[in-house]
């Protein structure tokens, strides 16, 4: 297990990420949104599909936006707690496991699971609680094996570090 990792400034910092796309996808929903009702989007025979189009991108757009302020919203809900080898792993958990000759530093999250980044030296990734491997560890401990089926088959994950 890499040396102790502030998870409250990790948290800090993911929040601020997603505070950042939530912005930039704001914007962009409001250009998919002014681009859908703009005039030259305005269908000019029955098989013209321009305004259909744009409004297909500005729904995904809005989606995107509430998606984000979910997450942040379930982030800014989110009592980190610090985790021993005998505890088992919850929300907030820092989980190293090692699958094969890999071995990985996962942030477990209700949310904004799959962001990769560089935090105080180390890499590691962010995993929801509602993703298969998310699921797979929760009520586990230190050296307890996790098994998640994927299309590929199913992988064990020998869990190695809980923080």
């Amino acid at each position: 297990m890499p040396p102790a990792i502030d998870k409250r400034a990790l948290l800090a910092t993911i929040k601020d990420q997603l505070a950042r796309e939530l912005e930039r996808s704001t914007e962009r929903a409001r250009d998919a949104a002014d681009a859908a009702t703009h005039e030259e989007n305005r269908a000019e025979g029955d098989k013209d599909m321009r305004a259909t189009e744009a409004s297909y991108v500005a729904r995904g757009h809005t989606e995107r936006v509430h998606q984000l302020e979910q997450a942040l919203a379930k982030l800014g809900a989110l009592s980190v707690r610090d985790f021993g080898p005998d505890d088992t792993i919850a929300s907030s958990a820092l989980v190293e496991l090692e699958s094969g000759d890999r071995r990985a530093l996962y942030f477990l999250l209700p949310a904004a699971g799959g962001e990769r980044l560089q935090f105080q030296g180390v890499s590691l990734q962010t995993i929801a609680t509602t993703s298969p491997l998310g699921a797979a560890l929760l009520g586990l401990s230190e050296g307890d094996e996790a098994e998640v089926t994927t299309p590929q088959g199913t992988r064990s994950y020998l869990i190695t570090g809980v923080q």
